[in-house]
């Protein structure tokens, strides 16, 4: 069992504590032969991967908390994205970049992702400017055309609510953004906070956010009775670093089929219906 203490410094104590059980005897089938090794192997892994997922699938459903990300995980805005991103660039005099390009580019912060468009390297000091420039550009088009909620979503937000299950949002864009978003879809009332990368001291895959919401919530201990859902790699990593249950969602900019995603979350959902039924007891 894992668990991060929250302490009053803000500084985060992880707590690992083992629990031993009694072995169980081995039981053989008499006049069975065992099957060879590698198959042996191959159903013992897929029967510890299922039993895994039965398994957070039900932390989930009983998760007090539930935190969001936005983009591709609440909202469909991967053309409002990928739109703003070609106007900033091309207002700049740069190169416009193709959808792959810009898909690929999620993985980075705004400032980084735009230097990164730019010139390649997500480090470059032109992404503040750039960066600046998109989150304007982002915000002011925010609507339910541009960033509505995913069919489904809405349902699954009000009914936590109605379980008296708190929810907040921690996006990797700016605040305005996430804050816009829920507005438009009408779910301010609903969440307990909204923030951006330029809201908390490190952006994910950093759990500083995520560590900071929970803090805010009163919540003295992160474990999994705590759940973060998010599309990329950066939002499992976030919330297996704080401590907390890591939901993925395959809906969004990134294919977590691909094992190389997928290992950061303990459980994929590949469809809304999937993560509705795996929230709740019917």
């Amino acid at each position: 069992m894992y668990c991060t203490i929250i302490a009053p410094n803000e500084h985060r104590i992880s707590v690992v504590i083992i629990l031993f059980h009694p072995a169980r005897p081995h039981m053989a089938t008499l006049g069975a032969s065992p099957p060879p090794r590698a198959t042996r192997g191959a159903t013992a892994a897929r029967a510890s991967s299922a039993s895994r997922g039965d398994s957070n699938r039900a932390a989930l459903r009983r998760a007090r908390v539930v935190l969001w990300d936005v983009d591709g995980t609440l909202a469909d805005s991967t053309e409002l994205g990928f739109s703003s991103t070609n106007k900033v660039l091309r207002d700049a005099a740069l190169r416009e970049i193709t959808r792959d390009e810009y898909l690929r580019g999620t993985r980075y912060t705004t400032p980084r992702r735009l230097a990164w468009h730019a010139t390649k390297n997500a480090d470059d000091a032109c992404g503040e400017a750039l960066g600046a420039a998109f989150d304007d550009a982002y915000v002011a088009l925010v609507t339910t055309t541009t960033a509505g909620f995913y069919p489904g979503i809405a349902r699954i937000v009000v009914r936590l609510r109605e379980e008296g299950r708190k929810q907040a949002v921690l996006s990797n864009a700016c605040g305005a953004y996430a804050r816009a978003v829920i507005a438009a879809n009408e779910c301010v009332d609903v969440m307990a906070r909204v923030y951006g990368a330029d809201d908390v001291p490190r952006a994910k895959p950093e759990p500083d956010g995520l560590v900071q919401i929970a803090r805010e919530l009163g919540l003295e201990c992160i474990d999994r009775s705590m759940a973060y859902v998010g599309d990329a790699p950066s939002d499992g990593a976030a919330a297996k670093s704080a401590g907390m249950l890591a939901g993925g969602v395959n809906w969004g900019s990134h294919d977590l089929r691909e094992e190389a995603h997928a290992r950061n979350f303990h459980v994929v959902f590949d469809t809304v219906e999937e993560l509705a039924a795996s929230l709740f007891d019917d």
